[in-house]
């Protein structure tokens, strides 16, 4: 029979931290077995920010856990969030979430369709909007 459920804490991951130091996260969606999307819960401390990027595939969406207000760029545009809210990202859409504050901050984010992990993620250069060939 298949499983009917899957239940975790997600504060009981171990947090992972991106290469070069910054933000951590904690893979929601692996630790619950999900097939089809992404969810990750994410801590970002004082001046950390997320990798300047879109997607091949995976449409997103964020929402602030704790610690707002704080801010994602969107293009050009720096979009202020609040503990709460919600945004909804298309693939193509160039995107990054900064912590420009002196508090830390925790973000859920859902993707879908879960993608071909690491390489649908197209790191981006913020200053041009170049794409960044991975090495």
């Amino acid at each position: 029979m298949a499983e009917l459920f899957a239940k975790c804490d997600p504060m009981t991951l171990q947090a992972n931290e991106r290469k070069g130091g910054g933000a951590s996260s904690r893979d929601l969606a692996g630790a619950l077995g999900c097939e089809n999307f992404a969810a990750r819960v994410w801590t970002f401390g004082p001046g950390h920010e997320m990798a300047y990027h879109r997607h091949r595939e995976q449409e997103e969406l964020y929402q602030l856990l704790s610690g707002g207000p704080q801010q994602v760029q969107i293009g050009d545009e720096l979009i202020d969030v609040q503990d709460g809210e919600w945004l909804r990202l298309p693939k193509d859409t160039p995107r990054r979430i900064v912590n420009h504050t002196d508090r830390e901050a925790t973000w859920l984010t859902l993707g879908a369709p879960r993608g071909t992990g690491i390489t649908d993620g197209i790191r981006l250069d913020p200053e041009t909007g170049q794409e960044i060939p991975r090495t």
